[in-house]
């Protein structure tokens, strides 16, 4: 079922997207992915320092059969994304109902060994192309216009039935944020828990090593890293994917005679977002988003120019963790600029709030080269 939807997810990208979307989503894919591999080297590390310890169990993306809100990486990269209390629910609750179910059959617990970082990734793989999707879904079906119990029971449903790993989860929430922070929720409530994943066994292929994969794997660590993130991933992570590259570096090496082209499939998924060039994710002007705004500040705010009927907004995206998490940052105008959608301006002027509304009313409006970074983070 999971992967039904997955494939569904795909085939409606391919009819509702453009080639733009489309790089967007393979570089939210690849984000989703850069931004694990820190957790997932560090799991890998410390369970083959303690490889009978009882922590071992919850190591690696929650890939195995049960609860997968139980991997530490996965409550770890939560914590970031939507803070300690959500990160510490969703742990405990996908502990308890783990004891629950053994009480009841006799799987035992599934997440003893993070051995090989290339089986992680392809374990991954799907649930980053989901989140990858999600971003440039939610533009075109306009998630944010939905009524709240619609969002939940849609947040809800994609999360029983989706059942994403505990990593792949976290990257599929925070893009399901960016427009309906219901659903988002919701997702949260069951992803990882309670969902199809946690019912029902399921065999557990392993992914050989593999020379070229973790070459693959090196070569894209290294450019993201040298890049500072690449608008992919949160600038704090690049000494981090610095580190992982000279780890995956040292596996091309010390397995250099194995081969298993499967491998190599989330690796390439990963140098492709490394080097592609694609533009931020598609914006519907509505209304200002703009925190902390109010009427009267002067804002000086550098953004794209989007343009939807009689409304615009000069937009700039925001990562908190990856790009699989870009929110955008709007600021409504109270008149269109002479200038084409998707052209990058400097706007000066003062907010002001008519009709229950805040909007920019520029003094200035100044077109400006897109800059090297399009994303701002937070």
């Amino acid at each position: 079922m999971r992967y039904v939807l997955y494939a569904a997810g795909a085939v409606a990208l391919a009819l509702l997207s453009s080639p733009d979307s489309i790089a967007c989503a393979l570089a939210a894919t690849a984000s989703a992915l850069f931004e694990a591999t820190p957790f997932l080297v560090a799991a890998i590390l410390i369970s083959a320092i303690m490889p009978r310890a009882a922590i071992v169990d919850y190591l690696g993306c929650g890939c195995a059969e049960g609860p997968s809100a139980r991997s530490v990486p996965a409550a770890a990269a939560t914590w970031l994304l939507f803070g300690p209390a959500v990160a510490v629910a969703r742990f405990v609750a996908a502990v308890i109902v783990d004891r629950l179910l053994r009480r009841h059959s006799e799987r035992r617990a599934t997440l003893p060994t993070a051995s090989n970082v290339l089986h992680e990734l392809a374990a991954l793989l799907p649930a980053a192309m989901l989140a990858g999707a999600a971003v440039q879904l939610a533009t075109t079906l306009v998630l944010d216009h939905l009524s709240a119990p619609a969002g939940a029971a849609l947040g809800a449903l994609l999360g029983f039935t989706a059942a994403p790993c505990g990593l792949g989860a976290v990257a599929v929430a925070g893009a399901l944020r960016v427009r309906s922070p219901i659903a988002a929720a919701a997702f949260l409530c069951i992803a990882g828990i309670a969902d199809l994943r946690a019912l029902r066994s399921r065999s557990h292929c392993i992914t050989e090593h593999d020379a070229f994969g973790y070459v693959l794997l090196a070569v894209a660590l290294g450019i993201v890293a040298w890049r500072h993130g690449g608008a992919l991933v949160h600038p704090s992570f690049a000494a981090a994917i610095a580190c992982c590259a000279i780890v995956a570096a040292a596996c091309a090496f010390a397995h250099r005679r194995r081969r298993s082209p499967t491998a190599r499939i989330a690796p390439a998924f990963m140098l492709f977002g490394a080097l592609i060039g694609a533009p931020p994710p598609q914006y519907h002007a509505t209304e200002t988003t703009l925190s902390d705004a109010f009427a009267g500040e002067r804002i000086t705010f550098t953004g794209v120019l989007a343009r939807n009927g009689d409304v615009a907004s000069i937009v700039r995206y925001a990562i908190t963790c990856c790009r699989a998490d870009a929110a955008p940052v709007a600021l409504r105008l109270d008149r269109i600029p002479s200038y084409t959608g998707g052209t990058w301006l400097r706007v000066a002027g003062t907010m002001e709030n008519a009709t229950g509304e805040l909007r920019l009313r520029p003094a200035s409006v100044e077109r400006i080269q897109p800059p090297p970074d399009p994303f701002i983070y937070r």
